[in-house]
């Protein structure tokens, strides 16, 4: 080509360019896809890529495209967490501080204008959202447009056991599920087969728009059931039927990421993978064996898993030992959607979403929090503070056997006095509660009734833990 007609086209383009410049303005990318995966009662000692001896390969291979995170605390009971991971609040200022089945027992529940969710964010940006799974923090019969409220569009879920209705004791076998309103017993069939099956056709249409799936797995809670996988040769006793509902919810995730990989879904899909609290199992952890810890204040109780993987923003497999909490996932997630984040006096959480892109100046946490009722407790990344006043080293000594004894001079009263003034800041518990009708009593009350019906001893493994 000559100069002079390269120059002529040069000219042309310039002038279309100037012309029409919409057309050739890059067109912004679409938002990512967020499937988000919460286990129900399942800590990092269940989880290969921690360093469990049971195998979870599908897990694990999340892990090895993403960042997992060595140190993320939650309360150490199901819906004080759960509606910490939502609100992105802390149990004292939304007043979860203790489990409450609000089907089972009445009241308000998660009142959806009072404290706002990050699905809700999600939505009126224009995703398309669903839940899969459990549901337990409002009473789907008193407030039917509730999950639309909470920002679903759609829903499959286990409602929770329910005051006077006997059927919703059951979420493995003939499960009871509510499906976009619709309720029934689902004879013959497996409760989390279902919800799997509506997450993977949930996906599947929504395949061309940014979708949002939050998936609170029916797994691993107990009473644990035999799966589809070992039906045929059950296994005995609740510790060997958790261990077949790890393998089966692994299964799972394994399928949802295949799903991604057939539809190529995976580069524009962020997963984000977690637990509600520590396990009610005991297993092994690094070759030592651990104690369940769920409902515990203990590392045990609070540590969870998290691994989130986000191609778009990082292709490369990292562990991290900076520290989150549940609060943290509120502004992180509205981070990775491209939604601003309103500020509040009432939100704590910071988004580590830096942290995945790598930034060398990220700073992250100097505490993380979690509660259980008036059990409270605070850790840097070496000591930890319980609200009672035990003070340890959580280095020297993991397993929390040994209380600190310092003396007047001893240079750890400076990192107690952090921790204390940290502990301080967060309120104990909320002026309103949104359940009205909990009081220990009646907590008391149904875990004797439920330790009777399952045959359980007062006191024991099955009679301390709630749904």
């Amino acid at each position: 080509m000559s100069s002079l007609v390269w120059f002529r086209a040069a000219l042309l383009s310039c002038c279309l360019v100037a012309a029409f410049p919409k057309a050739f303005a890059a067109t912004p990318e679409s938002p990512p896809n967020l499937i988000f995966l919460l286990v129900d009662d399942l800590g990092t000692d269940w989880i290969g890529a921690y360093g469990s001896r049971h195998p979870t390969p599908h897990i694990d291979r999340l892990a090895a495209r993403g960042v997992r995170f060595e140190t993320a605390w939650t309360s150490p009971i199901c819906t004080p967490s759960r509606v910490m991971l939502l609100t992105g609040q802390y149990p004292g200022r939304t007043g979860w501080i203790e489990h409450y089945d609000v089907p089972r027992w009445g009241g308000a529940g998660l009142i959806a204008d009072r404290f706002p969710t990050w699905p809700q964010m999600l939505k009126r940006q224009g995703y398309a959202t669903a839940i899969a799974g459990k549901w337990q923090i409002n009473d789907l019969r008193l407030s039917p447009d509730v999950l639309q409220d909470h920002g679903f569009d759609r829903h499959c879920v286990w409602p929770g056991v329910e005051s006077n209705n006997a059927p919703t004791a059951r979420r493995y076998w003939d499960a009871y599920l509510q499906i976009d309103g619709n309720r029934k017993i689902h004879r013959g069939e497996y409760g989390p087969d279902i919800t799997q099956s509506f997450a993977l056709d949930f996906i599947r249409q929504n395949r061309a728009k940014p979708f949002l799936l939050y998936y609170p797995m029916i797994l691993v809670h107990d009473p644990n059931e035999p799966t589809p996988l070992n039906r045929g040769q059950p296994p005995s006793g609740e510790d060997a039927l958790y261990a077949g509902s790890v393998t089966y919810m692994d299964r799972q995730v394994g399928e949802l990421l295949d799903e991604l990989e057939r539809l190529d879904l995976t580069g524009r899909t962020i997963v984000v993978f977690t637990g509600d609290n520590g396990s009610s199992s005991s297993g092994v952890l690094a070759g030592r064996p651990t104690p369940a810890g769920k409902g515990k204040t203990t590392q045990w109780g609070v540590r969870v898993p998290l691994i989130v993987s986000a191609p778009m923003i990082s292709k490369e497999a990292r562990v991290t030992e900076s520290l989150t909490d549940f609060t943290d996932l509120y502004p992180s997630i509205l981070e990775l959607a491209g939604i601003a984040s309103t500020p509040s006096n009432d939100r704590e959480g910071r988004s580590w979403v830096p942290l995945l892109r790598g930034a060398r100046d990220y700073v992250g946490r100097e505490w993380i929090f979690a509660q259980r009722n008036a059990s409270r407790t605070v850790r840097d990344r070496q000591f930890k503070l319980d609200s009672d006043g035990r003070f340890f080293d959580l280095i020297a000594d993991p397993d929390e056997l040994s209380p600190l004894i310092l003396s007047a001079d001893d240079p750890r009263r400076k990192n107690r006095g952090r921790l204390a003034a940290a502990l301080a800041s967060i309120p104990a518990a909320s002026s309103t509660m949104p359940f009205p009708e909990y009081s220990p009593e009646r907590m008391r009350e149904y875990t004797e009734k439920n330790a009777a019906e399952r045959g359980g001893k007062k006191g024991g493994r099955k009679a301390g833990k709630a749904e």
